[in-house]
């Protein structure tokens, strides 16, 4: 079943208007794609992600620390599933489109990040998306301390030192705080989909569809 574009569009405004978390963030990342795919299966996309936390339980043994479910999720999303950074074409707007990811194993830090705290979330693992200056990594809370996962490169993990060089890459001269490890709502999350959309698309000469980003900004913003 095709969505009009007008029909995508009343369907994320309506999401804007409530609560974003992160059980429902990949769904506002497909309403984001739907308005320019129309024959996406939002729930069928949201199953697939589902699916893998369910692989991922299957792998857990009673009264294991709880740092080696972080392991599971690692090993369905980045061993079995495959999902990597796009390098090679960072630019290409497939990469801000959640459909697009999933269905390509590639993405940008924040789509492949999105996918990782859908999932997280689906599993019991205390996630947070992280907007870096020029990167986006997820911080993974436990009950004694934090892990930082880089999903764009594998799901690695970062050391504060490795933290605080993607910071210094993005802007010499400045060290990483506080204020760069804060966990993000999932409201700013999808504005900076959005702001990358809107990036992507005027840099591939298509205004309209960068102003389209732009007015979905202004929603999550209102």
């Amino acid at each position: 079943m095709l969505i009009h574009p007008a029909e995508a569009r009343r369907q994320f405004r309506e999401f804007a208007e409530g609560e974003i978390t992160n059980a429902n963030l990949a769904y506002g990342a497909l309403l984001i794609a739907l308005e320019d795919y129309p024959g996406i299966d939002v729930d069928r996309s949201l199953n697939e992600l589902d699916e893998i936390a369910v692989r991922a339980a299957r792998r857990c043994s009673t009264g294991e620390p709880a740092v080696f479910r972080l392991g599971h999720l690692h090993a369905e999303l980045f061993d079995v599933e495959r999902y990597r950074g796009d390098s090679e074409t960072y630019y290409d707007p497939r990469n801000a489109y959640l459909n697009e990811v999933i269905e390509r194993k590639r993405g940008i830090p924040i789509t492949l990040s999105i996918i990782f705290l859908h999932v997280a979330s689906k599993f019991g693992i205390t996630a947070f998306g992280v907007g870096l200056p020029r990167h986006y990594v997820v911080k993974v809370q436990f009950e004694l301390n934090e892990v930082y996962v880089d999903p764009f490169n594998g799901g690695d993990t970062l050391s504060m030192n490795e933290i605080g060089e993607l910071v210094r890459q993005a802007q010499p001269g400045v060290h990483v705080s506080s204020e760069h490890l804060r966990a993000w709502s999932g409201r700013e999350t999808l504005r900076r989909v959005l702001a990358n959309l809107q990036s992507m698309w005027l840099r591939a000469g298509d205004p309209r569809r960068a102003n389209a980003a732009r007015e979905r900004m202004e929603m999550l913003s209102a």
